[in-house]
């Protein structure tokens, strides 16, 4: 993909989101109109939007009763004074003090008891909330639903209908949606540095071993020349002619006496 169609599609996302922005602002401006047309025309709505303000003021109403219902089925009741929820069986309320009316019990057309259980049900609904038990019909009861909405009589309406509350608070300012911020330009890593690799550890060589003198070798002892002795002259046994030390006085041969 090119450059410049990376641009346009940057530019493309952009102005989407952009669009549905103010898509938000525009609905959020209809409906506060909406609201506040309600607010200050509920009792004299002007004729094209008379419809309309009773399909609101119908479904507050109804939705008063089924909230009236489910405090009956849940035996709370509401103080008039603080709106507090206390017990229906309570004479006064327990966070302000003020005497609770006396509620009237469920009317027969008001209220479907179940057949298994015993249960008070309120009108309307089809199966027990205790046990579960499908209800029989009443005679003459019809079932709860929601008044059916009238289509505006004239195109120029286009405000939806605000959902039915029965206090309707005032809408918060609609927030201003900053557009996006451009795409930060990141630059490029500088190049990393060449480290040079370390020199070599110098190999020290180790130290030659201390030479071990060798002991001088002992003096030779010289024996002593033996003195020589001189020759003497030669003698002879008179017997048998053997030649004889001179210190011999016998003869070694024949034993004769020299």
């Amino acid at each position: 993909m090119s450059s410049e169609n990376r641009v346009n599609r940057a530019e493309i996302n952009r102005l989407t989101k952009a669009i549905a922005a103010e898509e938000q602002i525009i609905n959020a401006v209809f409906q506060r109109m909406g609201q506040t047309y309600f607010t200050a025309h509920r009792h004299d709505p002007e004729q094209a939007q008379a419809a309309n303000v009773q399909a609101v003021l119908d479904a507050i109403e109804r939705a008063k009763r089924y909230k009236d219902q489910i405090n009956v089925l849940r035996g709370i009741a509401i103080c008039p004074n603080c709106k507090a929820e206390i017990s229906s069986s309570a004479a006064f309320c327990s966070r302000c003090g003020t005497k609770m009316p006396v509620q009237a019990p469920l009317a027969a057309a008001e209220a479907n008891h179940c057949p298994a259980c015993g249960n008070r049900c309120a009108v309307g609904i089809r199966f027990c909330n205790r046990c579960g038990t499908r209800l029989p019909e009443q005679p003459g009861s019809t079932q709860i639903s929601p008044a059916p909405v009238s289509p505006n009589p004239t195109p120029s309406s286009l405000i939806p209908e605000p959902a039915p509350t029965p206090v309707i608070p005032e809408p918060a300012p609609t927030p201003v949606i900053p557009e996006p911020a451009p795409t930060p330009v990141i630059p490029e890593p500088a190049p990393t540095p060449v480290i040079p690799e370390p020199a070599p550890t110098p190999v020290i060589p180790e130290p030659a071993p201390t030479p071990v003198i060798p002991e001088p070798a002992p003096t030779p002892v010289i024996p002593e020349p033996v003195p020589t002795r001189e020759p003497q002259a030669s003698r002879f046994c008179p017997n048998c002619g053997t030649a004889l030390d001179p210190e011999y006085r016998f003869c070694m041969e024949c034993g004769s006496p020299v």
